[in-house]
């Protein structure tokens, strides 16, 4: 159980030792305090739901926490008006692959991934002064081609390159670190276009990350993750040494959803397991309940990806549709419209970092400097010397939805600020495709909010972009 939720979007640049561990750590405990809000640490283990939908009674959340002495546990009721229900997702397949929760380490839960590295590289480090590098041959093999799966093979790379140099003092120590990247689909990012799956191969290229396509794990061993072909699972098994492996699948339901579903007729998808909403993020089966994040599904539209950045996205949503909820007011809930697309960051471990927007590649320093401005600036919200005064006896209607100038505004923390007049568009689209090391960040972000605020101006530069040599990674 922990106290703390970790930032998903700053976890490799913590593995690769950009960041410590408490600072992509947001302090619950803290929080609470600060909004009166009772903090209970415990585990979920059920619900107990009226029959009558409009019944105020028996809503009681069943809570196991440490008991009194810490020497076990016990169960509390939690009773609750409304229910927002907002637990993310697990890894996919890493309790049903055989071996793979025995043998690899899975991406979540996050600090625990962080913890398990750095336990690895502590072995690793006493093998090295007992052997020598040259007889610590490491081979990490990493299980997902998503987001998570690119960033953590570049992590690594990052992070254990200087340390298993060859002893001669090269500094492409190859030899004794292999990467090897394994994805199901036939290539990374599919819903790129191709410059951007261009910009990432000239990546994963240069921080020599093997990637292998088409692949699905069927076993995994001490020592060999077992692979077939995604097209024909009858085909003959390949073997892939490893000595280090990481689990990178992706999203998968947790298991208390399917537990809800049977015990209280939550509703979830068929297959998947999320809980099914409807454009107010409101359970389409039971009204006083909510979720957002990776757990739900939309039943009104498609629904967006299961990334960070939705999730952040419906908290302004769901601050005024919970207390409307509580107030009975169920006709005039705030509807959520994900954006279509986001700006998409990936780190490569060593100050630079990859980004695709508008179907445009962009690298270099001022990628990464971008993407670590965004990051800490989200986490410095959550810094006790940062949050605003709060009253909970004196929040109106409008200062929860934000409107109006009250003491707790919840518009997007990205809000557009004011910034200078846009770059022509032949300047902007030359901004956008430089990878040396003197761009202000600023700038290009100024760009490509413009871009996203006028959609004139961003056919312009876009028109601008073409015509210009893609982007050349070295």
């Amino acid at each position: 159980l922990q106290s703390s939720a970790s930032y998903s979007g700053m976890v490799p640049g913590c593995v690769s030792k950009l960041y410590t561990l408490d600072q992509v750590q947001i302090e619950l405990l803290s929080l609470a305090d600060w909004a009166g809000i009772e903090f209970v640490c415990g585990k979920v283990t059920g619900i107990s739901l009226p029959r009558d939908d409009d019944d105020a009674n028996n809503k009681v959340v069943q809570v196991e926490v440490a008991d009194d002495i810490g020497k076990g546990s016990a169960i509390i009721q939690v009773p609750f008006d409304v229910l927002s229900i907002d637990i993310g997702s697990t890894t996919r397949d890493y309790t049903t692959i055989p071996g793979a929760s025995q043998y690899c380490i899975s991406t979540r839960p996050i600090s625990d991934l962080v913890h398990r590295i750095d336990r690895e590289e502590e072995m690793l480090m006493e093998k090295i002064t007992a052997t020598g590098v040259n007889n610590c041959p490491v081979k990490v093999v990493v299980v997902g081609g998503g987001a998570a799966g690119i960033e953590l093979s570049l992590a690594m790379r990052a992070r254990w390159n200087s340390l298993l140099a060859t002893s001669d003092g090269s500094s492409q120590p190859t030899s004794q670190l292999s990467i090897t990247l394994l994805d199901s689909n036939d290539k990374l990012v599919p819903s790129e276009n191709d410059s951007c799956r261009n910009a990432l191969k000239q990546v994963t290229d240069k921080y020599n990350i093997e990637v292998r396509h088409n692949l699905v794990v069927n076993e995994v061993t001490s020592s060999h993750v077992h692979v077939c072909s995604k097209d024909d699972v009858d085909s003959s098994v390949e073997e892939i040494p490893y000595t280090h492996c990481i689990w990178a699948t992706g999203a998968q339901a947790h298991e208390l959803v399917w537990r809800l579903h049977k015990q209280c007729g939550l509703a979830v998808s068929k297959d998947r397991g999320w809980i099914l909403v409807n454009e107010h993020l409101q359970s389409t089966s039971h009204s006083y309940i909510f979720a957002a994040g990776d757990c739900c599904e939309m039943t009104n539209r498609k629904s967006p990806p299961k990334a960070g950045v939705y999730a952040v996205r419906s908290g302004p949503i769901l601050i005024p549709n919970l207390s409307r909820a509580i107030e009975g007011d169920m006709d005039n809930l705030v509807i959520y419209q994900p954006q279509d697309d986001f700006l998409k960051l990936l780190m490569c471990g060593d100050g630079t970092a990859l980004g695709f927007r508008f179907g445009i590649p962009l690298y270099g320093k001022w990628v990464w400097d971008l993407k670590n401005h965004i990051d800490t600036m989200f986490m410095e919200l959550f810094e006790p010397a940062n949050l605003p005064q709060y009253n909970s006896n004196n929040v109106d209607r409008e200062d929860v939805e934000g409107t109006g100038d009250g003491r707790y505004d919840t518009t997007q923390y990205d809000a557009v600020v004011e910034r200078p007049p846009p770059l022509q568009p032949e300047d902007a689209g030359k901004l956008l495709l430089r990878t040396d090391n003197d761009v202000d960040f600023r700038c290009a972000w100024n760009v490509l909010r413009d871009m996203m605020a006028d959609e004139e101006y961003k056919t312009e530069v876009l028109r601008v972009v073409k015509q210009l040599s893609a982007v050349k990674i070295s």
